[in-house]
């Protein structure tokens, strides 16, 4: 029952992501009233229509209003929100095996359930816009902070349960935690923007990018960000480069391969570390095929970033730009209000 309602939640959270996901860049969130409205022709939607997924099928993709299409993003992301929480909650169906707390069992199932709602949010706005609005960001900085002070399980795997030992009180170690990542997250992305910039003579990262893994950072501590990174840099390279080929722009939204890289590292981090501090060296040290994957991997990745630098190259000398700057080099949202770019080679 609970994995149902579980399933339910996430339908019913996904339809209100679809609200954000629309309103947040055209800073309408609170000005656009309590009722959805068609995008088309801005009726009020009945609510019947408006029950997540079947109320898109019944409709058959078109608003009953006036008749024209609804993207498939709605059902799309109501599904996949639905779906993501049945998973979260089978993820902390462990807990009580762990000792949890049955009231703490339950607070750490609705802050991931937070934690992952945002992801989607932000992942789908940047898909759609290239920006990551700065109120995800800060309000997932805010709520981040007091989950780990208050909830001391959400970083039980952190190292710093180890390295600080029995100093620090245990209660503590989990706030310590959040700030950890939150500076390992904005630092590390923040470095990397500032090394782009000089390389490139441009903005090579945008502070989205930097904001959002300072919000991610919170939830999966430091070591954490390094999973994220690092898988969200794989991701982001092989579909970056398929994309660039396909498409001839090289600028890819980075958002959504972080948020890629935050899932695996808050869900799956024990796995991640083993992989690539145990497995992998040892294969790298034993297997004799290592030395040809290693060289022939270097090589490819040096013709992608050639690949890509002939790209950035030719499209330089355009003019164009794909978004509106204010003067803190933010993008500007149609009612003034600022959201970070973050496009990335």
């Amino acid at each position: 029952m609970l994995a149902i309602a579980s399933l339910v939640l996430g339908l019913i959270v996904g339809s209100f992501l679809n609200v954000v996901i629309y309103r947040v860049p055209l800073g309408t969130f609170t000005s656009g009233g309590a009722r959805s409205r068609c995008p088309h022709c801005n009726a009020p939607i009945r609510w019947y229509d408006n029950i997540p997924v079947f109320g898109w099928l019944r409709l058959r993709g078109k608003a009953r209003c006036c008749g024209k299409p609804i993207s498939v993003q709605y059902p799309l992301v109501e599904a996949f929100t639905g779906v993501a929480f049945w998973l979260v909650y089978l993820y902390h169906s462990k807990d009580y095996r762990l000792g949890v707390p049955h009231g703490n069992q339950l607070a750490l199932l609705l802050v991931d359930f937070y934690f992952v709602a945002t992801l989607i949010a932000a992942s789908v706005i940047d898909l759609k816009h290239r920006i990551l609005p700065t109120v995800l960001n800060y309000l997932g900085i805010a709520v981040g902070l007091l989950a780990s002070l208050f909830l001391p399980e959400l970083h039980a795997h952190s190292f710093l349960h180890e390295a600080l030992g029995p100093e620090v009180n245990p209660d503590n170690i989990g706030f310590i935690a959040a700030i950890a990542g939150l500076t390992a997250g904005a630092g590390s992305l923040y470095l990397v923007a500032v090394i782009g910039k000089r390389i490139y003579r441009r903005d090579a990262l945008g502070l989205g990018d930097v904001k959002f893994m300072a919000f991610a950072g919170c939830f999966i501590g430091a070591d954490g960000v390094l999973i994220a990174l690092i898988s969200a840099c794989l991701l982001g390279a092989v579909i970056g480069i398929l994309s660039a080929i396909k498409t001839g722009d090289p600028l890819i939204p980075f958002g959504p391969f972080l948020a890629l890289g935050v899932v695996l590292a808050r869900f799956f981090g024990d796995e991640c570390q083993k992989f690539l501090f145990v497995d992998w060296p040892a294969w790298l040290h034993e297997s004799s095929l290592a030395i040809p994957v290693m060289l022939a991997f270097t090589g490819l990745c040096a013709a992608a970033m050639l690949y890509l630098r002939r790209l950035r190259g030719s499209g330089e000398g355009d003019g164009e730009s794909d978004g509106k700057t204010n003067d803190s080099g933010e993008a500007s949202t149609p009612d003034g209000g600022a959201a970070d770019d973050p496009k990335t080679p």
